[in-house]
């Protein structure tokens, strides 16, 4: 009996899923947790390190010079050693230094730490997106990365954990809560790892938990995409960072970026001038993402049945700007305020999984590879603004109002543009579609 398409495809897409994104939820979580686990230590640690608001947010967001400088770098070596042994060592990387983490002096051996953590996590993000284009088929592949990033958002209840741990063992041993969140949270990581390297392959081809006719039909389903995109394969690494709609799509991440981070990093001590207690922070903080969660799935999904992205992105943009402004604007009212976080974080983390796919759209292979290590490295310079500029005015104003305010400006212009760049290749297809039908004519 002869299987159907239809058969062979639900099977193998269902064994690839099981397989590896539950493991990549993982990862992301404890990426995410350990990223920003610095906003929750900042609750005690800033006082008893003599921080400010404004060099907080310096060290905040300082981790992402070094994550952009060596985001290409990283990526071009997963290009050449494949994700199983690259990624692996990245995973160990960052959970050590987390760990490393809990002996900070001052600011500047934390400025230091933040900066290492940033060489040790470049190119995970990249390498996870380049691997989900090595095993799902394009009409598939936003749904896999909404899986895989729907940890994204789940690790808000990471905010929850990490504020237990300080309050729980603050004092154990001599030491204060901080110390032991970093200590704590840094251990998942460096055995993640270990599992990632036993558990991961590179390509369909070495997939031996997948019968012969799956393992074909994934590699020619996945030759197609790279045949309607030119080959694209075959083209060197310096084309995806060289390509001008990827110069385009930075400048979108980057004002993505700005907004996403200095909500993240700094939500909170936003929670704390509302005057509430370190618990009861870490749940209230856990509330927008969460929330984002079936969103976030829902809005991939359909966004894989349409076969269109940019304006995916642009309409999850607009929605969290709308959610920041109402939040700045609202700010003396907690409850509204709150309220408005919440619709900014559906936004954001809708955000996510669509912004990750567009580049797939039009880069294949080492291409595609380059490109989204070009656009998640130098995107996140936003990453450093972003916490910058809200610990800055946070410190020059007093409150929190303003900054929020600008979070969501930011916002607006990255969905702004994306339309623009959307405008620009439906233009370029309709003037090409009239060309062919001259030439054939």
């Amino acid at each position: 009996m002869t299987t159907s398409p239809v058969d062979i495809q639900t099977r193998t897409l269902r064994k690839v899923m099981w397989r590896f994104l539950p493991l990549l939820g993982l990862c992301y979580f404890a990426l995410y947790l350990d990223r920003l686990n610095v906003s929750v230590a900042a609750l005690t640690m800033n006082e008893q390190l003599g921080i400010t608001p404004a060099v907080y947010g310096l060290i905040a967001g300082i981790f992402f010079w070094t994550y952009s400088l060596f985001e290409i770098p990283s990526n071009y070596i997963v290009s050449r050693v494949g994700v199983r042994l690259w990624v692996s060592r990245i995973i160990v990387s960052w959970g050590l230094v987390t760990m490393a983490t809990a002996a900070a002096q001052g600011e500047i051996s934390l400025m230091l730490l933040r900066l290492l953590l940033g060489v040790a996590e470049a190119g995970f993000s990249p390498a996870m997106l380049f691997f989900v284009a090595c095993w799902f088929p394009p009409a598939q592949r936003a749904i896999a990365i909404s899986l895989m990033v729907v940890a994204v958002p789940l690790s808000g209840f990471g905010t929850p954990i990490s504020t237990h741990i300080m309050t729980g063992m603050d004092g154990l041993l001599g030491l204060p809560g901080w110390r032991w969140m970093f200590l704590v949270t840094g251990l998942p990581p460096v055995i993640l790892g270990f599992v990632f390297y036993m558990v991961i392959r590179n390509r369909p081809a070495d997939a031996s938990f997948l019968e012969p006719d799956e393992r074909a039909w994934l590699t020619t389903e996945l030759a197609k995409e790279a045949e309607g995109l030119g080959g694209h394969t075959a083209h060197p690494f310096r084309r995806g960072v060289l390509n001008p709609r990827v110069a385009v799509l930075v400048v979108v991440y980057i004002m993505f970026a700005f907004s996403l981070f200095g909500y993240q990093f700094f939500i909170p001590q936003i929670l704390r001038q509302f005057g509430m207690e370190t618990n009861l922070i870490g749940w209230v903080a856990a509330l927008p993402p969460v929330l984002a969660v079936v969103p976030m799935v829902w809005w991939s999904r359909h966004s894989d049945r349409s076969q269109e992205r940019i304006r995916h992105f642009a309409a999850s943009a607009a929605t969290a700007s709308v959610g920041f402004l109402a939040a700045g604007l609202l700010i003396d009212q907690p409850a509204l305020a709150i309220a408005g976080f919440c619709v900014a974080g559906i936004g954001l983390y809708c955000c996510i999984p669509i912004q990750l796919s567009i580049p797939s759209t039009f880069l294949a292979g080492s291409a595609l590879a380059a490109g989204l290590a070009t656009i998640n490295g130098l995107g996140n310079i936003g990453g450093y603004i972003g916490p910058q500029v809200t610990g800055i005015i946070r410190e020059a104003t007093g409150d929190f109002r303003l900054a929020v305010l600008v979070l969501g400006i930011s916002i607006m212009g990255s969905a702004v543009l994306a339309l623009a760049l959307d405008l620009r290749i439906r233009r370029a297809k309709v003037s090409a579609a009239r060309a062919a039908v001259l030439d054939a004519s």
